[in-house]
């Protein structure tokens, strides 16, 4: 269901060979310019915030597409590669609290609920369903759901955009960003209950 997965990057593998850095270090980059982003949207800088939001999110997605063209993909990489985008997502959007919205109650509950449902319960529920046993290895790539990270996180570079114009309409869409999330969840927890009754 996610874009990710329906896009190739076969054809960007040549250039990323000639990119000199190891995939690890690309990922710690992306973390470090996340950092920097947070702390310019938190001091409400949301131009710098937003253009350093974008290197982090471009970096984040060339780690992985250096590492399979140079062979360097290990468990490790894509261990720390995971981690690194959660961290990344949940200090941007706590940062993001901070700006001064329409109504910073229905902000916060919004942001909170991405935090909770999106950056965290999502990816924990297919990660606790593999610990457990609960769903077969082969099974768990067919555990897709409508607001994968790649579609959350753009969003989310929206909003963040959209506050520049407008910081009701910002709102409003970390609001429906919130909505998704619960849903995205809730698609990944059905399946493993379904996938359980026909065990």
């Amino acid at each position: 269901m996610g874009i990710k997965k329906s896009i190739s990057t076969k054809g960007l593998e040549p250039v990323a060979k000639l990119i000199p850095f190891s995939p690890n270090t690309i990922t710690f980059f992306s973390l470090l310019l996340a950092l920097i982003a947070a702390y310019f949207i938190f001091n409400s800088n949301v131009v710098y915030g937003a253009a350093f939001s974008f290197l982090a999110l471009a970096l984040d997605g060339i780690d992985g597409i250096v590492a399979r063209a140079k062979k360097q993909a290990t468990k490790f990489g894509a261990y720390m590669d995971g981690i690194s985008d959660r961290i990344v997502e949940f200090f941007i959007l706590v940062s993001m609290a901070n700006l001064a919205w329409p109504n910073p109650a229905l902000a916060l509950y919004s942001i909170l609920f991405i935090i909770a449902f999106g950056t965290f319960l999502t990816s924990f529920a297919k990660a606790y369903a593999d610990h457990r046993g609960a769903v077969d290895r082969k099974s768990l790539d067919k555990m897709q759901c409508l607001f994968e990270r790649t579609e959350r996180t753009f969003f989310i570079f929206v909003a963040l955009l959209l506050y520049l114009l407008s910081p009701l309409y910002s709102m409003y869409l970390l609001t429906f960003c919130a909505l998704l999330s619960v849903i995205a969840f809730l698609q990944r927890f059905i399946f493993v209950m379904n996938y359980s009754k026909r065990r």
